[in-house]
């Protein structure tokens, strides 16, 4: 039992560490679709500044802001490439390898309730099992302490045969066959304060074990409660963040044209570009999450692949 929870605990490590590196990926995507879009705003920047239709310190803003973009894309690969060699760790292959994963960053809703949730857990998770064995070795345990209150019984039997030739067909001296049957029983009265001790010290033994077994129990369930709310939480800001794509990336449409039409600032674009950002890296986090959240939540029902 302690090595089928050794080996769940490594699946979700394997699947935390795969969605990691999806969720860098698409992290470094954001980074390099961000850049292109700023280097295209100072674009526009630096002709309407070379016609005198916008200041200086406006540039300068496009400028400091494409610099910001080029140190978060520096962020992001070397975010992508830490995500590579954590995931090269756990599989026990060199830090350095290429690791190419398939996309399933994806949002597939799940359909669960955290009764079944739980049920699935005290059934199948190997920690329960495991306390569960222990709590039954600790009353074989007092069985085994009660037995010295009753007399003990033995049977034993002997049988030979001996001889002077290789047939053992006996001698002048000794007959060819001897055997013998003997019954034995033993009773010790004058021990039982001692053997009382014994047994009291195998059932407190019991006890504890089933005390162990009931918080393991009680962990378990906190830990399938837990990781249903944050599967929940991140579900709800899949849909939120979502939309907020949407919403970002018609107000950043809108900025842009009403800055060619010069009836907007460089101020107003930057932010506007700025949400669309912040808006795709929310998604990002929140689908890796979700992702992240699920396998944490199978580990912690016992479940190695969901079907």
């Amino acid at each position: 039992m302690e090595k089928a929870a050794t080996t769940q605990d490594i699946v979700q490590e394997v699947k935390v560490s795969y969605f990691n590196i999806l969720k860098s990926e698409k992290l470094l995507e954001v980074a390099k679709q961000s850049l292109e879009q700023l280097k295209a705003h100072l674009n526009i920047a630096q002709n309407f500044f070379d016609v005198g239709l916008i200041p200086r310190n406006d540039l300068l803003q496009s400028e400091v802001q494409l610099a910001n973009g080029e140190q978060s894309l520096i962020r992001a690969e070397n975010g992508m490439e830490l995500a590579k060699s954590k995931f090269n760790t756990v599989l026990r292959r060199n830090i350095n390898d290429p690791v190419q994963v398939e996309d399933i960053l994806v949002y597939r809703p799940k359909d669960l309730k955290i009764e079944d949730c739980l049920k699935t857990a005290l059934e199948n998770r190997p920690e329960i099992k495991g306390q569960t064995l222990k709590v039954d070795q600790a009353k074989s345990l007092v069985k085994l302490a009660k037995s010295d209150f009753y007399p003990t019984l033995n049977a034993v039997g002997h049988y030979e045969k001996v001889g002077d030739t290789p047939s053992v067909s006996g001698s002048a001296y000794k007959v060819q066959e001897n055997w013998y049957l003997m019954g034995v029983a033993s009773w010790t009265f004058w021990e039982w304060g001692k053997t009382k001790n014994r047994v009291d010290a195998s059932r407190s033994r019991e006890n504890q074990s089933a005390n162990l077994l009931n918080n393991t129990k009680d962990q378990v369930a906190l830990e399938v409660k837990n990781a249903y709310l944050f599967l929940r939480e991140s579900e709800k800001q899949v849909t939120v963040t979502k939309k907020a794509i949407e919403q970002a990336e018609e107000n950043f449409r809108i900025n842009e044209e009403r800055y060619r039409e010069q009836v907007a600032t460089s101020t107003d674009v930057l932010d506007a570009h700025t949400l669309l950002t912040r808006a795709k890296s929310d998604y990002t986090n929140a689908l890796s999450e979700y992702n992240i959240s699920n396998a944490r939540l199978e580990r912690a029902m016992g479940i190695i692949y969901s079907k």
